[in-house]
Parts: structure tokens; C-alpha cells; sequence
């Protein structure tokens, strides 16, 4: 009786070994397969870190100028006082100026200005139309041509009173046969401011062509 209830007291306690060393290396394999578990989270999982940028490096500080202390530097020297010297005021006398008393100056009489003269009108002689002079036959063979030019003189009543040959024609034939002619010829009267008057000077020119011949 005795033998039996120690058998099974030995038995009891190895069963209890080999529980707990079962239960400790289950729990060993349990905790080693959490760690595992674990490790692969801490793989898989993306940590996100934000960076701050640097600060901004501190502002430059410009170099202060170097102020030099002068010691012992004598104060300048206060100048004399300034005397005003003493003068002796003496009145002058202003000397009176008497002015001559101005001669009344007489006003010049208004000085007429004198007339204008009249303007004169004057108009001179005209030739009555009249017959041709005759050509000159000595002319006519000889083929002459060309212009007299004369200068005539006409009194009040229109008759002429000279006749001069102031440019030629070229033949003396035909300054004559011309002179002659207007010699015999009536004119209109010139008149000065209206009144028929003598007018020397007056020109007429008289131009010989064969065709008129």
C-alpha cells in the first residue's frame, strides 16, 4: 500500500516537470513568434520625419568705426576783448545851393508846310491817220527796207512845226521820202493839265517793207 502512493506521488511530480516544461517552451515559442510579428511591423512601416529648413545665418554686423579719444588737447585761447576807439563826432555844415531861376524858353510858331505842288497831266500828240508816204522807185529796184525813226514837233493847233530823223533805216532815200511826208501830216494837239500846248520831242517810227510798195 505503501509502494503504490509512491509510485504514483513520483509519477505526479514528473508529469508536472514536463507540463511546465512544455508550458515554458510554448510560451518561449509564443513570445519568439510575438517578437518576430513585431520585428516585421517595425520593417513594413514607413516612418515620415519632417525637416525643418536651417535657420538663417545672423545678419553681418558692420564694423564700427574706430573713435579716437584725443586727451590732453589745450582749450584755444579766448581773444581780447575788442575796444571801439573813442572819435569825436564834429557836425559839418551843409552848404546851401541856390538854383539861377530858368528863362522862360518862347514856344516856336507852327511852321506852315507848304503846299504840295499840282500834279501834272499831260498828253501827248497823236497822228491822224492818213495817206502812206510814196516809196521811193530808186528804192524799190534797189530792194531797200527797213524803219525810220523820227522825232516831231506839233503845236496847239496840231500842226507840225519840225521833223528830225533820229534812227536811219538805212537808206537816205527812205529818211527822206519820210520826212517829207510826215511834214504834210495832221496831228492831235497835246495837252498839259488840259490845255492844248506845243509838245516837242514826240516819236514816230515808219517802217518801208517792198510789200507796201
Amino acid at each position: 500500500m505503501y509502494v503504490t502512493r509512491h509510485r504514483s506521488a513520483k509519477g505526479t511530480k514528473v508529469v508536472g516537470v514536463i507540463a511546465a516544461a512544455a508550458f515554458t517552451v510554448g510560451m518561449a515559442g509564443l513570445f519568439t513568434s510575438m517578437n518576430m510579428n513585431i520585428e516585421k511591423e517595425k520593417l513594413n512601416t514607413t516612418e515620415l520625419v519632417l525637416l525643418s529648413p536651417p535657420p538663417p545665418p545672423p545678419p553681418l554686423e558692420e564694423p564700427k568705426p574706430k573713435v579716437e579719444i584725443v586727451k590732453d588737447i589745450p582749450a584755444p585761447a579766448e581773444p581780447p576783448p575788442l575796444v571801439a576807439p573813442e572819435i569825436e563826432f564834429v557836425p559839418q555844415e551843409i552848404p546851401v545851393i541856390t538854383a539861377p531861376v530858368a528863362e522862360a524858353i518862347p514856344t516856336p510858331e507852327p511852321v506852315m508846310a507848304a503846299p504840295s505842288p499840282a500834279p501834272v497831266s499831260q498828253i501827248r500828240p497823236k497822228l491822224i491817220a492818213g495817206d502812206k508816204p510814196d516809196y521811193p522807185s530808186a528804192s524799190r529796184r534797189a530792194g531797200e527796207q527797213g524803219t525810220t525813226h523820227l522825232k516831231v514837233c506839233v503845236n496847239s493847233g496840231g500842226r507840225v512845226t519840225s521833223v528830225s530823223v533820229a534812227g536811219s533805216s538805212g537808206s537816205a532815200r527812205l529818211d527822206d521820202a519820210a520826212a517829207k511826208w510826215l511834214r504834210g501830216e495832221h496831228f492831235t494837239p497835246g495837252k498839259i493839265n488840259g490845255q492844248a500846248q506845243e509838245v516837242c520831242g514826240n516819236d514816230v517810227f515808219y517802217q518801208w517793207t517792198l510789200r507796201d510798195a
